[in-house]
């Protein structure tokens, strides 16, 4: 059993019963709390009773022990909602460990047409590489995590994540917590594009005698309670409430269209409040997030207040102190404040989010190997596998190839692992310049940009065949390599599939051998024998390899296995006859022979 493994156990068995025990103690003290209050409700009648100087000590008192009460009980629910969360987290772990991630989010909202390499190495979707890695919390996390599989990042960016992760794979109890604070947050991009823009937004009453105004209007609105109730008829007394009234009209509609800003916002950015105050626990953000957590949750209780106007009775407010105009005055000096430091406090949540899930990635996986990013022009690794596939029925290759100019060309039957390769080759350079660590014994290879062809297909909205599409795709390719700004690492599965085989087989020789002219370099799956024919041209950079099936009996035997020359063993006639394709026995030997 691995070390992840019996952490999660332990955690998952733990904080289960830790919830159970927490939570029977908070029904207990729901009881305590209610005779409690009762209580101390009869001693205020009874103090009232005896005058009004203790009466009103014994309500004060009464208010004082109901609030701490109230927060006693409700420290003991967090705690228990605590203990569920990582508790449900180590449970979601196990299932990982057994392969099973369907649980975490997909990502197919970073989706990113035309990308190159995202949608033929499964990088996004369901049972991709985002799903198999992802154990994000908050939107901006998500985002961060898709970013980094998708572009390749400068390498001191690289480096510096690679570190930090590497780092927090040795804190698994703080990479849970902060996954448990976040667990629920539930915010999305949208939601954080409204929240930037509402930073840039002008405040909403500019200096002026409105503002005097909006200051003096609670003690406009207490001298008319007190006018009205004393000293002069209602109607007379009321006039004070006429300012309230006068702000409210002329600004309910710039209210609401501010408070749309950051409604709904309020309650997870006191969550962020809570993760920044977890991160800077770590210590490695300390510079970026100082100041962040009181801030965040001062704004937070801002929004918080300005939510009032969901009330029906918030009308009392407005008039008696413009309560909406009080809170967006708050707001706009927080923004005036702030403006600039709140969107580096919610990335660096966001970095620390991803980290997360780089750091279990490496904890989980510690028989994965760290890759070595090298100057030469090389790609050169041992047991590659594919990490989406179980592990138990994984099976492995080498490579060894130089990224100037240099190609494989792999031949091999169909369903042998040709396909299968390319994607294990691919994924694990989008992991290792990721930062991550691979599925690999050994990794060494020079900074390269992916490009893939591999699942090309027809666009009715634009009239496309599937082989125009596919042409289309290798110009981008072509010009990748030329533009020579970063090497350029192919995969190409079966190329020029939907012509004919003379075109097909005259056009795939003229572009291999144009992207070995422009130093490009990568992998070539194909069927089309002939095209062996080019690794015994003189200074020939092509190089031969097959995936090979075996025949015992009537069963077809694969072994997945990488071996070097061109393949000698084909199924294609042998499955079509299964499915009843009446094919002539004397055919399918000839066709063997």
């Amino acid at each position: 059993m691995t070390e992840a493994r019996k952490y999660f156990q332990r955690l998952h068995e733990g904080e289960r019963g830790r919830f159970a025990a927490l939570n029977k103690q908070y029904d207990r003290f729901a009881m305590v709390r209610l005779v409690v209050i009762l209580g101390l409700l009869a001693g205020v009648v009874f103090a009232f009773g005896t005058g009004w100087l203790p009466g009103i000590v014994a309500l004060g008192l009464f208010i004082v022990a109901a609030y701490l009460l109230v927060r006693r009980h409700e420290s003991m629910k967090s705690a228990a909602e605590m203990a569920r969360r990582r508790s449900v987290i180590a449970e979601r772990e196990l299932r990982a460990l057994d392969h099973d991630f369907s649980f975490a989010d997909d990502g197919c909202a970073y989706v990113t047409p035309l990308h190159p390499y995202e949608g033929d190495l499964d990088v996004l979707c369901d049972f991709s590489l985002f799903q198999f890695i992802n154990k994000t919390t908050t939107a901006l996390g998500g985002r961060k995590l898709a970013d980094d599989l998708l572009y390749t990042p400068q390498e001191n960016i690289r480096a510096r994540t690679q570190v930090r992760s590497k780092e927090l794979k040795s804190k698994p109890d703080w990479c849970v917590d902060f996954r448990a604070i976040g667990e629920e947050l539930n915010d999305d991009l949208a939601g954080h594009e409204r929240l930037r823009e509402w930073l840039h937004r002008p405040a909403l009453v500019p200096a002026g005698p409105d503002r005097v105004v909006i200051a003096v209007t609670p003690l406009l609105a207490l001298a008319s309670i007190v006018a009205i109730i004393f000293f002069v008829p209602w109607f007379m007394g009321a006039l004070g409430f006429l300012p309230a009234v006068y702000l409210y009209r002329k600004y309910a509609e710039r209210i609401a269209e501010e408070h749309a800003y950051t409604a709904h916002m309020g309650h997870i950015l006191k969550q962020y409040a809570d993760l920044l105050d977890h991160l800077g626990a770590w210590g490695a953000y300390t510079d970026r997030v100082s100041g962040s957590v009181p801030a965040l949750r001062q704004l937070g209780y801002f929004i918080g207040q300005l939510d009032v106007r969901y009330n029906p009775f918030s009308i009392l407010l407005e008039l008696g102190g413009a309560w909406s105009l009080q809170w967006l005055r708050k707001l706009d000096a927080w923004r005036s404040a702030h403006q600039d430091d709140l969107p580096a406090w919610l990335e660096a949540t966001g970095e620390a989010d991803a980290l997360v899930s780089w750091a279990n990635l490496r904890f989980t996986r510690p028989d994965w190997a760290e890759p070595e990013l090298t100057d030469e022009p090389v790609l050169q690794a041992t047991g590659l596998g594919h990490p989406l596939l179980n592990p138990d029925g994984r099976v492995t290759n080498d490579i060894d190839m130089r990224t100037d100019g240099h190609i494989h060309l792999v031949t091999g039957s169909n369903m042998a692992g040709k396909s299968t390769w390319l994607r294990t080759v691919g994924i694990n350079l989008v992991l290792s310049q990721a930062g991550g660590p691979v599925c690999a014994t050994s990794l060494r290879h020079c900074p390269l940009q992916v490009w893939t062809s591999m699942r090309t297909q027809d666009d009715l909205s634009e009239a496309t065949s599937s082989f125009y599409a596919e042409l289309k795709r290798l110009q981008s390719i072509i010009e990748a390599v030329g533009n020579k700004e970063t090497p350029v690492f192919f995969l190409l599965d079966e190329i020029l599939k939907g012509t004919n085989s003379r075109d097909r087989h005259t056009g795939s020789r003229a572009l291999i051998r144009q992207l070995i002219r422009d130093r490009g370099a990568g992998i070539i799956a194909t069927h089309d024998l002939e095209l062996a024919a080019l690794e015994n041209e003189a200074g020939s950079r092509v190089e031969n390899y097959a995936m090979e099936v075996q025949t015992r009996g009537d069963d077809l035997v694969f072994d997945y296995k990488l071996h070097p020359g061109v393949c000698t063993s084909f199924n294609a006639t042998a499955l079509m006859a299964r499915m009843g394709i009446d094919i002539p026995e004397e055919e399918i030997r000839l066709h063997h022979e």
